[in-house]
């Protein structure tokens, strides 16, 4: 069963770290990117040895939603995968370009955002981030029976809240093959944006919204705009046009 990769592994461009440097230590960035790398390797054991699935067992499922019975749930017992799998899903990924990707993205912008707004406030960001971006492609694409996994949607919402917080920091950038430079963080973001905006257009141009394409754009673009709005909740811009973070 085809799952949903990454709109990272699609980027022209790649961030390697953001700047200034953090003046804390990411625990909780840190600890997300080693979760999602240990659970990647239990999941590809148990797919290897034991024939378990786990993409099709935790993976977000938009018919499901839509119509419970035609998933087999016909009970609260049965369904407490439909309500598990918008959290359990982050954590999972179709395979090892998936996860690079997804890491990748989540190491460059993580530590700036954590180190600005906090870990409970980055916390929510992520998992509130992911979980919108779940409830974005169950809204555009109701009738898939395609697993959605991956933790681009929380991600996305990372860029999102990084793209208002942190409207002066810097992004030291690769180029394939061989540039390396830095680029404003709302430029890059910018790019980035108009890269999932486009791809959600071919996906509906090509009349794909029913299962959608390979790539789950309109997730990427919920968890974007839920990041963006917690951002202004948490930074707002105050009457002078100075920047700051509510205590």
């Amino acid at each position: 069963m085809p799952l949903r990769r990454s709109p990272f592994k699609s980027a022209k461009m790649f961030p390697l770290k953001t700047l200034p440097n953090t003046k804390k230590k990411p625990y909780l960035t840190w600890f997300l990117l080693l979760a999602n790398v240990l659970i990647f390797v239990v999941q590809w054991f148990l797919q290897v040895f034991l024939d378990r699935d786990l993409a099709s067992m935790w993976g977000v499922v938009p018919q499901c939603y839509l119509s419970p019975s035609a998933c087999g749930i016909v009970s609260l017992e049965t369904a407490k995968p439909l309500w598990t799998a918008p959290f359990a899903s982050l954590f999972l990924h179709a395979n090892l370009l998936h996860l690079g990707f997804n890491m990748l993205f989540l190491s460059a912008f993580g530590g700036g955002l954590e180190d600005k707004v906090g870990r409970i406030r980055f916390a929510l960001i992520y998992f509130g981030g992911g979980i919108a971006a779940s409830a974005a492609h169950v809204a555009f694409h109701p009738f898939s029976g395609i697993p959605v996994i991956g933790a681009s949607g929380a991600i996305a919402a990372v860029l999102g809240a990084y793209f208002i917080v942190l409207p002066k920091a810097w992004v030291l950038t690769y180029l394939p093959p061989i540039f390396f430079f830095p680029v404003p963080a709302p430029l890059f973001l910018v790019v980035w944006i108009f890269g999932q905006l486009s791809g959600a257009l071919g996906d509906f141009h090509l009349g794909l919204t029913s299962a959608g394409g390979d790539i789950a754009w309109m997730a990427h673009l919920g968890g974007f705009l839920a990041g963006v709005l917690y951002g202004w909740k948490v930074a707002p811009w105050t009457k002078k046009g100075t920047f700051k973070l509510r205590g």
